[in-house]
């Protein structure tokens, strides 16, 4: 294995859901990859794909789901074709997820310290915290609730997801995830249902937490805010397939996909002006458009759109574009 190869590479992936209307192509052909240490924002409207994209990563898609094509490799091994034994090993210990709903995604009938507990024995820290030996367990419990920044982290472990902040259960989330010490940690719409004041400080805190641990993340998001304040870098996902991949900063420099210049333009602005939004609606999965997918909304559609789907065009380093506009020009143009 060479120093240089990513943690995670996603090449050519492909998903097909198995519906009752029929065989919907939810994911074509995404390509995506994660080094080790950086965060990366994968951002799109709702039903573009995200979270199936993440899904396939940690092996958790519906039995509907019938991957079709392409490769998950994580630190050089194929996901997607190792046996469920040797996921479940990785997943929780090597690649953890915080799931977007703090208020479903923690058991209401159990205590924060039994979860916290019960993770930790499971995830491959039973050799470090045997159960036989409960008062390290409960140690890591509550050095990981101090992680998160959880006052008062004992009394947390006798108080049910019920009794807290929406806020409180999204740290207590996230302590879930990092109990088995991960590699790479994927943050599914985080603080999307919280008021936007938690959600701000929840990701400054991760943010600063990730630095520290020496953290890769994929943040799933809608929101080109929450993505210029975590990430990297960005990959803008429309329709099932990566429209345009940037440095986070050169994306907010220029746009070069008619679809990020459209999220960009739905942002809300300081002065109180709303965004002017994308006409239309994501494709019908189950008849996509022949060609480009994006290109029934598109503002520079072109005759070629309708008919082949767009090349991806490298711009410059670091800078893809999949789209028509570029198609005819070495570079980008």
């Amino acid at each position: 294995m060479t120093m240089d190869r990513p943690l995670l590479e996603v090449k050519a992936l492909g998903i097909h859901l198995l519906t009752y209307e029929g065989r919907a192509r939810t994911i074509n052909g995404v390509d995506l990859s994660i080094a080790r240490g950086e965060s990366v924002a994968l951002v799109g409207e709702t039903g573009c794909g995200k979270s199936v994209t993440a899904k396939a990563i940690m092996g958790l898609l519906p039995p509907n789901a019938e991957v079709v094509s392409g490769s998950v490799s994580f630190k050089g091994r194929d996901l997607l074709r190792l046996p469920e034994p040797e996921i479940r090993a990785i997943r929780g210990r090597q690649i953890a997820m915080v799931f977007q709903d703090p208020s479903t995604a923690l058991n209401p009938v159990f205590t924060v310290g039994e979860q916290l507990g019960d993770v930790i024995v499971w995830q491959g820290a039973a050799r470090a915290y045997p159960r036989r030996r409960g008062g390290d367990i409960r140690a890591r419990s509550i050095e990981l609730l101090r992680l998160v920044r959880i006052p008062d982290p004992e009394g947390m472990l006798n108080r049910y997801p019920v009794e807290l902040s929406g806020g409180m259960r999204q740290r207590v989330l996230i302590a879930l995830a990092l109990a088995g010490r991960p590699e790479l940690l994927i943050a599914d719409e985080l603080g999307t249902a919280l008021d936007v004041s938690v959600q701000d400080q929840i990701l400054g805190e991760l943010t600063e937490l990730v630095r520290s641990q020496g953290l890769s993340v994929l943040y799933i998001t809608h929101n080109l805010g929450v993505a210029r304040m975590v990430s990297g870098r960005i990959y803008v996902m429309y329709g099932g397939e990566i429209a345009e991949v940037a440095p986070t900063a050169e994306m907010f420099r220029m746009q070069h996909h008619p679809y990020s210049q459209g999220l960009l333009a739905a942002v809300p602005r300081l002065t109180g002006t709303i965004g002017s939004g994308i006409e239309g609606r994501i494709p019908d999965y189950i008849a996509p458009p022949p060609g480009c997918r994006f290109a029934p909304r598109c503002f520079a559609r072109m005759e070629v759109c309708d008919r082949q789907p767009p090349p991806v065009v490298e711009i410059e380093p670091g800078r893809k574009v999949a789209c028509h506009l570029y198609g005819g020009y070495p570079g980008g143009g």
